[in-house]
């Protein structure tokens, strides 16, 4: 943990960008300006989650941070950087060591039957301000990455790559990973919504474009209007050594209690590093 990170103990006012509000649905394409897409920014509260108390959950707000250190990231940093600048859908080897460090955190916190690795989505972003590029920027909007369809495709996928098998089940979760791979204090944090702030009618459909050909060439996403009733947390100077999970869709409660997050910039500091970040995903099934 950063020393600067329990930094003010009330949250700080923040710019929250949302599409717009008469906007009933939206495409985003990998390869175009994330500013096609209407977008309209709202000043809220962004509460401290270091200072909260209770801490935040995964089965209450849908999120919670984790120290979990990275040899990966330590040590094979710049390997992450260039084998996740540009799409693909193999698996390199320094994405599998980097999920093989992250599968025990994920299995011991959600006490699944299964839980396994989303293969082939391992994203690495930079700030428009970093000196490094990768095909993907920081978000731009709040959103959901998925909704209940692509899960299932996600799912199906990784089945056929791995080869595996799988007993049917009762319930399906998709906890995802975030982790910066730069240093504090980050210039664009991530924001979350308390999933349970967040109503059917604030989430409208989102498809993304993917690269054409590959498996992600078409996503049926969500993204997020205003509501005054959000509740957004950060977690400021966050470290390499940490790591936050949040649900990224749960069979159980498909409108609820999964976490729609979105970049800001953090005005309140003033020598901010450009954020590097990586993300993954994890699939968990229940009987």
């Amino acid at each position: 943990m950063s020393p600067h990170s329990m930094r003010g103990a009330g949250p700080v006012n923040a710019e929250i960008p949302y599409v717009d509000a008469t906007v009933d649905r939206i495409d985003i394409h990998y390869d175009r300006p994330a500013g096609d897409v209407a977008v309209e920014r709202h000043c809220v509260p962004v509460h401290n989650g270091r200072l909260l108390s209770p801490r935040p959950s995964l089965d209450l707000e849908g999120f919670c941070l984790f120290d979990w250190p990275s040899a990966v990231v330590r040590d094979r940093r710049e390997e992450l950087i260039r084998e996740n600048g540009n799409p693909h859908e193999g698996l390199a080897a320094v994405n599998a060591a980097y999920l093989d460090e992250l599968l025990p955190l994920i299995e011991q916190l959600c006490g699944a039957r299964e839980v396994f690795a989303q293969y082939g989505t391992t994203t690495v972003r930079f700030s428009s301000r970093a000196r490094e590029r990768s095909w993907m920027s920081t978000s731009a909007f709040a959103h959901f990455d998925f909704e209940a369809s692509a899960v299932d495709r996600l799912l199906a996928d990784t089945l056929e790559i791995t080869g595996r098998r799988v007993r049917p089940f009762r319930r399906q979760v998709l906890y995802q990973t975030w982790r910066v791979i730069t240093d504090p204090p980050q210039d664009v944090p991530l924001a979350l919504c308390d999933g349970r702030s967040v109503r059917s009618g604030d989430i409208i459909p989102m498809d993304f474009h993917g690269p054409a050909g590959s498996r992600n060439a078409y996503v049926k996403s969500r993204a997020g209007r205003f509501s005054p009733e959000h509740r957004w947390v950060y977690y400021p100077d966050m470290t390499p050594d940490e790591v936050l999970v949040f649900k990224g869709f749960d069979s159980e409660a498909p409108e609820g209690r999964t976490a729609m997050h979105t970049a800001f910039d953090d005005a309140a500091v003033t020598d901010a590093v450009p954020r590097g970040s990586i993300e993954c995903r994890f699939i968990a099934l229940y009987d």
